[in-house]
């Protein structure tokens, strides 16, 4: 179950990432994968104490040291206390994954510095700060110093588990995480 969850994640990871190859739209004018300028000054004055920044990357450095030296873009994690243990994690330049097992569910965290622009007429249905039912859990999406990050939580049992039902859950979450690593390319 749990080496699933991360190649679910991983696949996720490779959507976010994903080439700078153009989608079809309906219209013919492609879907384009664009960089987006990260707030780098921003991001800086956010960064997470260093003592709190060490507690939540302690168990990384150990298990994914490569991981982190990746990532160029804010590296947004829980804090080290919480019910959600040590994060796995991969990185990959302009994106990364970081994979939580709390008790009776999984919560992937994916940060990606690339957007999709769409052509005029191909409407998007998404808006950034949403939270949306996927079936056997839920998603919340958010921006933060420019770059895109959703946070998705799968419960072993979605339709009672608060955590996948709950929009307040997914957006503290989503606030209580910290801004640990992630340099300007």
């Amino acid at each position: 179950m749990a080496r699933l969850a991360f190649l679910q994640a991983l696949g996720a990871l490779g959507l976010l990432a994903g080439a700078a190859a153009p989608v079809a739209a309906s219209a013919g004018e492609p879907v384009r994968r664009v960089l987006t300028p990260i707030d780098w000054p921003a991001a800086s004055l956010a960064r997470a104490g260093a003592a709190q920044a060490d507690a939540v990357l302690r168990p990384l450095r150990a298990t994914a040291p490569a991981g982190l030296a990746q990532v160029n873009i804010p590296v947004l994690l829980l804090p080290a206390e919480g019910d959600w243990g040590a994060p796995r994690f991969h990185g990959q330049g302009t994106a990364y994954a970081a994979l939580y097992a709390p008790a009776g569910a999984k919560l992937g965290l994916f940060g990606s510095a690339t957007h999709l622009v769409a052509p005029g007429d191909l409407k998007l249905e998404h808006a950034g700060g949403a939270f949306e039912s996927i079936g056997d859990g839920a998603d919340y999406s958010f921006t933060r110093f420019g770059a895109a990050y959703t946070l998705r939580m799968s419960c072993d049992e979605p339709l009672k588990d608060k955590r996948c039902t709950d929009p307040q859950y997914l957006t503290d979450t989503a606030r209580a995480l910290l801004l640990v690593a992630g340099e300007k390319p």
